[in-house]
């Protein structure tokens, strides 16, 4: 459901404006070459757009999802929406780019946001912000209000957030190809440019937490670490190859036992060949003839037998 939209021939039907301190203009925007609305001053809380225009009426809206498509002008800019809960109670929350941290009160809660250079479409999630901050279940939207400074395109209200492929072509935002010269000299062609996301999506989905809570499941997936898997070395040219532990110890260990066996063998055979030389040779001796005795040789220096006296 669109509240505003800035190419319409209307888009302030609903609206009604303060301009105490500054301006509310529609003109050309040089990047979408399309028309926008500006909201501009000096003084963020004097200057603004809200809706409905009559304050006693509201908007009844039970839509939970806010998207706003909307430029940073580099300055101070707020918006507030007020919602009504189950128990028939209003409250508001109230985003600002100058706020830095979160504030919950009983009646309104303050948040900071960021808005990146350029186009941006902001996501509100209403409902999963009343329910965080303060235990109730989200009824409807009362009164949307839009302070200085910034430059609208569209304000709409949907049940679910839906991709940008899906959207119909008039909630998107198209950025004009350019030249033909500038088509050359980047070499681009129009589907690369059309496939860029032509805006930054700023997602307002996680609540605020709450003073003195610790989400639990940061400290739970800071203690699980998962344990880094043991791989095997490899040599080149050989498969790759992932080993559990049990594995390797069983290749260290198996080596050891079949080596005992291969010892005991050489060493088996090795004396089998040394009995055998050593019984041919006792067999040489034993069996020599009388002719070739063989006799032992004389110590140098020492008389011989048949030397005479």
């Amino acid at each position: 459901m669109t509240i505003l939209f800035s190419g319409g021939s209307k888009p302030l039907s609903i609206w009604a404006t303060n301009t105490e301190s500054g301006y509310v203009s529609r003109f050309l925007d040089p990047d979408i070459k399309s028309m926008v609305l500006e909201v501009g001053g000096t003084n963020v809380s004097t200057t603004y757009i809200t809706c409905p225009k009559d304050h006693r009426m509201t908007l009844g809206i039970t839509m939970p999802f806010l998207v706003m498509i909307v430029k940073n002008l580099k300055k101070y800019f707020s918006f507030e929406v007020t919602i009504l809960d189950e128990s028939g109670v209003r409250r508001r929350f109230r985003v600002s780019n100058f706020q830095s941290t979160t504030q919950i009160q009983a009646m309104c809660t303050v948040m900071p946001i960021g808005l990146s250079d350029g186009w941006n479409q902001i996501q509100f999630n209403l409902a999963e912000f009343t329910r965080r901050a303060y235990k109730k279940q989200f009824t409807e939207v009362v009164r949307l209000q839009i302070n200085a400074n910034i430059r609208i395109r569209r304000i709409y209200f949907a049940e679910k957030l839906i991709p940008d492929d899906e959207l119909p072509p008039e909630y998107k935002l198209y950025f004009p190809l350019g030249s033909k010269k500038e088509k050359k000299g980047k070499q681009a062609s129009a589907k690369e440019l059309q496939s860029k996301p032509p805006i930054q999506a700023i997602a307002v989905e996680a609540a605020p937490e709450l003073p003195g809570r610790v989400s639990k499941v940061s400290v739970n997936s800071a203690k699980q670490e998962p344990a880094p898997p043991v791989e095997a070395k490899v040599t080149p040219g050989a498969h790759e190859l992932k080993v559990e532990p049990q594995d390797v110890a069983q290749t260290i260990e198996e080596p050891q036992k079949s080596q005992e066996p291969e010892e005991d063998m050489m060493q088996t055979e090795g004396t089998e060949e040394q009995t055998e030389i050593m019984q041919e040779v006792i067999h040489e001796v034993t069996h020599t003839p009388p002719d070739t005795a063989v006799s032992e040789p004389a110590e140098p220096g020492a008389p011989s037998e048949d030397a005479e006296v």
